[in-house]
């Protein structure tokens, strides 16, 4: 809202009315004195702009927590859609409304006892009121909150509060699940059933009836003759912020208010007490204060900006870190652009990314050393099709529909091949994978197009490299674009004798057979092959000497490039479109879950002068990064249509663009996410798993019973993306773990 509002006038908007006792006792670790008006924040940058993100947050007024169901905030607790029974963002009438698809809707709340939420401290009895109306006559609706049923009442047939007392016995700290059904459903436009739609959903502790502006309003707030962009929030507030803080930061941000008042900032972590910061009468005047958070580097944690008695105003709000001016990135144009793709190699096989791997890469590393490594990449799909469409687009699967066995790329993605054709280059496609051929859509483009498969020819990566480099020689006077999709270490497990001998130098009679691995480990799957641990680990050993193989024949690859004098004067990336498993979550193969042993890949590019040699990028990027890269190589702008980000930038300064997300699919069956160091999986909105990728790589220990504080970060960030997953674009928006001003524009929002 970029309309001129004096702070007085704002808190006019603010309801008043009788207020529960505020607590008198903080829990709190370390308390300290609110700084002077003096704050020093030489040397440190903007990491993370709470106002920017205030989709984010969550306001509680007096306690209780206030979300407008028709709006985005409402997105966060319904996991944004993803396997819910809501129908999100309608209007009935001029009022902005989420419907409850068909009988039966949920919704997941957190509950904290830090005081000034809707716990209290501690947890109490709390009131839930949900302004609603029904859809059919005579309707009722029974709540049940953490599965235990609390009431059931009449909806009215005009939008008016309806209200349920929910006990403190089934209330949980942390996430807590409330599900209302209903008894009849009716017909709404657009062909749907619904039972009613809501306007409103407040909790927390009994108060008057609240009006639509009890929620914080972004402003240009007027105190002392200044006026600076803020939240103004209600004279007895909490406006709260989920997440992960980054090494070497502090809180910035000013305050102040047109009268009086208790100011609060104060930061909790998971499992931990809270601890204030700061508290003090607020300042009639803006007062610039910072505080360091440096004991909760790298952790996740919610942060409370509390006002008590009057309204407060917080203006720039900021997480920065303490981070030099990064160098500017050097825009140059290469006129030979390779990509070599490993098919199925997870990140932790190649050693410079596991130093604990027994699989040995030493051409895969030395190549890593002299290049940018991207600690954190990740694959949109768990299996080919999917994965090479979104590096060859730039956007989701969901948008270029390649998602199914049957399924074609759509025409309507933009599709590199195309573009860096358009622009003067020779382009070639060598593969050896089924999926990436003219069946399939990836036809588009291409001066030569091979696929060994299709064509019945051997389809090792030397064979390809051989090929390939013939091509390369004979149009050697053209700026060039090759995508050189090999196959190892892809099932067939069937490497040479000599790579073998380095994981298995013993005897083998049992049942696997590496020419029929491709079958086996399909039977495997079904049940319909019994194995004993034996043969596992001869199956991995058969996977990892084929990663052994195919890092041989990559050196290969770059030893021909240096012969023919072209090393440092080309752009190569490495990267893998998924993993495989090895049962590290009791399966083998892939294209069954989003653990990071199927998700999480190498990316590796060596671009000399513009991306920085020996660089290695912890922040978490996504195969459909790679389009918009590459077009930059080529000296060519992105497409609008493309979803994701150059890494170019990224490479020379993380910290403008950090916290990042990455997210995979497995078709319809789940999601996952990855910011920092947690992984999110969601397969439906009570099945939800959290694992530390820090303290857990090989994720084995599901923490989202453990860290509520973590879970709801997470929870938040899955909410914004997935609703806009077939709009998002990450250069305009930022990403849904760190939005962009322009998201609320595009989204329908403020």
């Amino acid at each position: 809202m970029g309309r001129q509002i004096a702070l007085a006038l704002a808190i006019a908007f603010i309801a008043c009315g009788d207020r529960p006792a505020v607590p008198t006792a903080e829990k709190t670790a370390s308390a300290a004195p609110t700084p002077g008006p003096s704050v020093d924040l030489a040397g440190y940058r903007t990491s993370f702009d709470l106002l920017a993100n205030r989709v984010h947050a969550f306001s509680h007024h007096s306690g209780m927590l206030v979300v407008n169901a028709g709006d985005l905030e409402f997105l966060k607790l319904v996991d944004g859609g993803w396997k819910s029974s809501w129908i999100l963002g309608e209007k009935d009438g001029d009022i902005p409304v989420a419907f409850v698809s068909g009988l039966s809707s949920t919704m997941f709340v957190p509950i904290d006892a830090d005081g000034d939420g809707i716990g209290g401290t501690p947890l109490a009895d709390v009131l839930m009121r949900l302004t609603m109306r029904s859809v059919v006559p005579k309707q009722r609706v029974s709540v049940f909150v953490n599965e235990k049923a609390v009431g059931t009442v009449e909806v009215p047939d005009a939008y008016a509060p309806v209200e349920v007392k929910v006990p403190a016995h089934a209330l949980v700290l942390g996430e807590n699940r409330i599900r209302l059904t209903f008894r009849s459903a009716g017909a709404i436009k657009g062909g749907k059933r619904s039972a009613a739609a809501i306007q409103r959903v407040e909790i927390g502790p009994p108060r008057p009836a609240s009006t639509p502006s009890d929620r914080p309003l972004v402003v240009d707030a007027g105190i002392g003759g200044q006026t600076r962009r803020a939240f103004v929030v209600a004279d007895t507030s909490r406006l709260s912020f989920y997440l992960q803080i980054p090494a070497n930061a502090k809180l910035s941000l000013s305050y102040g208010a047109a009268e009086g008042g208790t100011a609060v900032v104060r930061v909790v972590r998971d499992g931990g007490p809270a601890t204030i910061l700061s508290t003090g009468a607020t300042p009639t005047t803006w007062t610039d204060a910072a505080w360091d958070l440096g004991a909760y580097a790298g952790e996740a944690v919610r942060l409370d900006l509390i006002s008590r008695g009057k309204s407060v105003a917080w203006a720039a709000p900021r997480i920065v870190v303490r981070a030099p001016e990064p160098p500017a990135a050097v825009a140059r144009t290469f006129d030979r652009i390779y990509v070599w793709m490993v098919d199925t190699l997870r990140a932790d096989k190649v050693r410079v990314y596991n130093p604990k791997t027994i699989v040995q890469t030493p051409n895969y590393d030395a190549f890593a050393a002299d290049a940018t490594r991207f600690a954190w990449a990740h694959v949109p799909g768990t299996w080919s099709l999917p994965s090479h469409a979104s590096i060859l687009t730039g956007v989701y699967p969901t948008v270029h529909k390649a998602t199914a066995h049957e399924a074609r790329l759509s025409r309507e993605v933009p599709f590199v091949a195309e573009l860096v054709k358009k622009a003067g280059y020779r382009t070639a496609i060598f593969s050896s994978n089924g999926y990436v051929s003219g069946k399939w859509g990836f036809d588009r483009g291409w001066d030569e197009n091979r696929n060994f498969i299709r064509e019945s020819l051997p389809n090792g990566a030397e064979y390809l490299w051989k090929t390939a480099k013939t091509w390369i020689e004979a149009n050697k006077t053209k700026p060039q674009f090759i995508y050189l999709a090999t196959v190892e270490p892809h099932v067939i497990y069937n490497p040479k004798k000599e790579f073998l001998a380095r994981y298995w130098n013993k005897p083998y009679t049992g049942k696997i057979k590496p020419a029929m691995t491709g079958i086996q480990l399909g039977q495997i799957k079904q049940g319909k092959l019994k194995i004993d641990d034996n043969d596992k680990a001869y199956i991995e050993a058969l996977h990892n000497a084929e990663i052994t193989q195919s890092d041989a024949a990559f050196g290969a690859f770059i030893a021909d490039l240096k012969a023919a004098g072209t090393y440092d004067t080309t752009a190569v990336i490495v990267i893998s479109d998924h993993g495989d498993e090895f049962w590290d979550h009791g399966d083998v193969g892939h294209a069954q879950s989003v653990h990071q042993e199927l998700v999480h890949v190498p990316l590796i590019i060596r671009a000399p002068g513009v991306f920085p040699t020996g660089k290695v990028v912890d922040a978490d990027v996504e195969a459909m990064d790679l389009a918009p890269t590459m077009l930059e190589l080529a000296g060519l702008t992105p497409p609008v249509e493309s979803q994701g980000s150059s890494l170019l930038a990224l490479a020379h300064d993380e910290v403008s663009s950090v916290p990042r997300v990455a997210m995979t699919q497995n078709t319809g069956i789940s999601r996952g996410i990855k910011v920092g160091r947690y992984r999110l999986i969601h397969a439906g909105s009570s099945r939800l798993e959290l694992y530390d990728e820090i303290r857990d790589p090989t994720e084995k220990t599901n923490l989202s019973g453990e860290r509520p504080i973590a879970l709801r970060q997470m929870r938040n960030v899955i909410s914004i993306l997935i609703p806009f997953e077939n709009k998002w674009r990450k250069r305009v928006w930022g990403t849904a773990a760190n939005v962009a001003e322009a998201f609320y524009a595009a989204a329908g929002g403020s």
